[in-house]
Parts: structure tokens; sequence; C-alpha cells
């Protein structure tokens, strides 16, 4: 872990020396939520990945040049729904903070995007438990290293950019059912497939 924060130190101070454009923007776009490989924190695992699709809206801001661009990037994956199980659906939301580093291959009228960021997840994870007449209700909030690979390309100021995020592991709410018992935490990788337009200013 102290290697990559070092790496990025030394990215930031070497490129940011030569980047000759300075850019801001926002971006939106269409995501696919993936519940990957959930279980309970009891050992219970459970045998499908669901998915929903939902959006992503963000504000970024960074310097390009010479092929590269470094990036700061904030941005809220709306919430979901996915059925764990069929007694089991969680409501699923995230911010992020990222630090991209991308190369950028071609001309300023169109060029490639490929490259990836670190940073952090802060996602909500709301839980509603119905079995019969016996339910739970309970959410839990979790901070998560994150990280995603980038792909696309722009042209003036606009890009389209292919992306997968993955936040780690994060988990639902846990307590006392409405019958007395004890509800034990769900818990999932949460990763998003994202289709983003970005627009810069």
């Amino acid at each position: 872990m102290k290697t990559l924060f070092k790496l990025i130190i030394f990215l930031i101070l070497t490129l940011g020396n030569s980047f000759a454009e300075d850019y801001s923007g926002f971006s939106f776009g269409y995501t696919k939520h993936i519940a990957e490989d959930p279980h309970d924190s009891g050992g219970t695992t459970y045998f499908s990945d669901p998915e929903d699709n939902g959006f992503v809206i963000g504000f970024f801001s960074g310097q390009k040049s010479d092929g590269t661009a470094i990036e700061g990037e904030l941005s809220y994956y709306s919430e979901v729904t996915q059925k764990l199980t069929s007694d089991v659906t969680v409501d699923v939301s995230t911010f992020s903070s990222m630090l991209n580093v991308m190369a950028t291959p071609g001309e300023a009228d169109f060029y490639g995007i490929l490259g990836g960021g670190v940073g952090i997840g802060y996602t909500t994870v709301d839980t509603s438990y119905k079995s019969g007449s016996t339910t739970f209700n309970g959410d839990e909030k979790t901070f998560q290293f994150g990280y995603q690979f980038m792909l696309g390309f722009g042209s003036d100021n606009y890009e389209i950019i292919l992306k997968r995020s993955n936040f780690g592991e994060v988990e639902g709410g846990s307590g006392t059912t409405s019958a007395g018992g004890s509800y034990v935490a769900d818990e999932f990788d949460n990763i998003y497939n994202s289709i983003v337009f970005k627009v810069k200013y």
C-alpha cells in the first residue's frame, strides 16, 4: 500500500511540472451495479450475483498534455435495489473520490483514453428482510478503498468512457428481528460497470 501511494505522489509531482492544460467538468452516465459474491457474516453463501441499473453523476478537475492526463473525480452512484435472496433486498448507493491517471494518445480533435484510478468509496446499504411474519430493517455505511479501470475516447471538450469500478466488500445492517432473533449482516463486493459522458470547460 505504501508503494502505491509513493507511486501516486511521484506521478503527481513528475507529471504536474509538464502539464499545459488545466480543465474541469461534469459527467453523467448509465451504470450496471453488481452485488458480487453475496454472503452473510455468519458464513452462509448466496448463489447469484444480482445486477441492477442506475446512473452516476460527477465532477472532475485535472491537467493534460503530451498524451497524459491526471485528474481528481467526485461521483455519486444512485441508489439501486438488489434482491440477494428471496427474503432479502438491499438498497445500495455510493459516493466516491478517485485519483485517475490516463494515457491520452492522439490529437485534441480525437484521442484515445486508457487508464485507471484509486481512491475511496462511501457506501450505504439499507437492508430489508421478510420471512413470513418476521421482518428486519437496518442500514450500514462503509468506507472502503476503491479502484477503477477506464477505456474510451475524446474529442475537443467531450469524452466517452467505459469504467469498471470496484469499491470493495460492503455490508448491510445487522441487529434484532421483529421476532427477537439475531440478524447478521449481508455482505458483497460493491462493483459498478458504467458508460459515462464527460463535458469539459
